[in-house]
């Protein structure tokens, strides 16, 4: 009895053992579930943010202000680029590298018309000080009626393309008299300087960087041509993360805001994350160069629905597109931006 007792009371004992280690090893696993859910749910939200070397967002960038608001609502910040002029961002959005971008309204149009898979949901007024048609000083060329027999750098469907073709058409030159000669800013810099071609269509800060440091001059302002800063949206981020989007926007708002007050601060942040010489970002400082960030209103979408009507004319687009179709559809609680706001 006594060796059956303690054979029993041994079998018991392993037993209860058992059934404790087994707990245990549920109790770890429990855990471990629980701190891994934990982690994915306190996971940042990113939004990738493309950028050219124009504008606001390079200012937003440099001052880090976005990245500390955006911490807060835990979402992080990835930016893109700099690209060199909007045409290779809208590439990007192509290739779902890029959520949100800011570019000009001609090479938006152009996108568009290319089946660039986002929508505008905001935008810049115009600034015609920050255009200009540049030759050298000692050019000949003194009118838009002496670039006949000419040749003229600019960005294929951009703004220097359209601001060439407005200011003709407002001079009363036929386009094809003027050779377009197809650069990028960097290379077109370089062409005008060196006497490739003959004068140079472009915007800021290539226009203070070739007036102060390469002595151009003007003969056309951006008068001829207004043209507005778009925001745009990659389409699926619009759906998928409408709050996301939002609180991008209302982020760069604020810092627009502040750009757009103080100018020569502004200048200052530019210059420094696009490492420009003092005397570029003092000529920058006295113009306007950023805008602040609005809502769509009818008004300005039809403007840019005259615009896209005039390059498909002009051939510079394949075909012709309904504005109204590209804007970003009424998004619940995107409505700030995305109900179209009447006047």
């Amino acid at each position: 009895m006594s060796i059956r007792f303690t054979l029993v009371r041994q079998l018991i004992s392993s037993l209860v053992g058992l059934l404790m280690f087994s707990a245990l090893l549920a109790s770890c696993s429990t855990q471990t579930a629980t701190s891994s859910s934990s982690q994915q749910s306190t996971k940042p939200e990113t939004i990738r943010i493309g950028y050219v070397r124009w504008g606001l967002l390079p200012i937003v960038r440099e001052r880090k202000t976005l990245e500390k608001e955006l911490a807060k609502q835990n979402i992080q910040v990835k930016w893109i680029g700099p690209f060199p002029a909007f045409a290779p961002v809208l590439e990007a959005f192509r290739a779902q590298e890029v959520d949100i971008s800011a570019g000009g309204d001609i090479p938006g149009i152009s996108g568009l018309a290319g089946g660039t898979p986002v929508c505008i949901i905001a935008y810049q007024a115009p600034i015609p000080e920050a255009e200009a048609i540049l030759v050298l000083a000692r050019s000949p060329i003194q009118s838009p009626k002496d670039l006949i027999g000419k040749k003229v750098a600019v960005n294929r469907g951009g703004w220097g393309e359209h601001l060439l073709l407005r200011v003709l058409a407002k001079a009363n030159v036929p386009k094809e008299k003027v050779e377009r000669v197809y650069l990028s800013p960097t290379d077109a810099l370089s062409a005008v300087t060196q006497g490739h071609v003959d004068a140079w269509s472009v915007w800021d800060p290539n226009v203070a960087i070739a007036e102060v440091e390469h002595q151009l001059r003007p003969i056309a302002s951006g008068e001829a041509a207004s043209h507005y800063g778009i925001y745009v949206v990659n389409r699926n981020t619009l759906i998928q993360k409408p709050g996301l989007v939002r609180s991008v926007l209302d982020a760069i708002q604020q810092e627009a805001e502040w750009a757009t007050t103080h100018r020569k601060d502004a200048a200052k942040v530019f210059g420094s994350s696009t490492q420009l010489a003092a005397p570029v970002v003092e000529k920058l400082g006295e113009r306007r160069f950023v805008e602040k960030l609005l809502p769509l209103t009818p008004a300005v979408i039809a403007d840019i629905q005259t615009r896209a009507d005039w390059l498909y004319k002009q051939q510079v687009i394949p075909k012709p597109i309904d504005i109204s179709q590209a804007v970003c559809p009424k998004t619940a609680g995107l409505e700030k931006y995305t109900a179209i706001q009447r006047q």
